[in-house]
């Protein structure tokens, strides 16, 4: 029974002095505000890193997410490209591309708007939508890097839409 005693005052020591020391830190490190004032500062103020040029710039490029499109593209029927922004400013020139690969390496862009109306001649073309995020103007401008949708393949008009059709 006397360990017993023993043990919970030792913790209770142990937990008193945590307070005290908790609250000595936070006396000492709103005393070190006013003491880095006097001649007799026993710290040195504390100075956040300073960031060059070229990583604020990166920090603060714009972001597209989500990039893909409003539906599966088909001939003559026009799609949409969407993302989300995922940027604090809002967006100015963004730069909306449509890029079409007839064959494995070949990759040619065939819009270069936020719509497109497939024409016929990307019937069973792989298309993907892409976006470069903006924002500013002038000296101030910053792009994000192209972000794309996954590459799907454009269909043919739709049954109803086909001339001649069996139905």
């Amino acid at each position: 029974m006397t360990a017993l005693i023993s043990l919970s005052g030792v913790l209770t020591m142990a937990l008193l002095a945590g307070c005290s020391e908790y609250k000595a830190s936070t006396a000492s490190a709103t005393g070190l505000a006013f003491e880095s004032g006097s001649e007799g500062a026993s710290a040195a103020p504390m100075e956040p890193p300073v960031a060059s040029p070229r990583e604020v710039e990166t920090r603060m490029r714009p972001v597209a997410a989500a990039v893909k499109m409003s539906g599966t593209p088909q001939v003559g029927i026009v799609v949409s490209g969407t993302y989300r922004w995922m940027a604090d400013w809002p967006e100015t020139e963004s730069v909306h591309l449509w890029e079409a690969a007839a064959g494995p390496t070949r990759i040619r862009v065939v819009g270069r708007a936020r719509e497109m109306m497939p024409s016929a001649g990307l019937r069973g073309v792989r298309i993907r939508y892409c976006v470069k995020p903006a924002i500013g103007e002038g000296t101030s401008r910053l792009t994000g890097h192209k972000t794309c949708s996954a590459w799907t393949t454009v269909d043919g008009p739709g049954a109803g839409d086909t001339v001649g059709s069996a139905g």
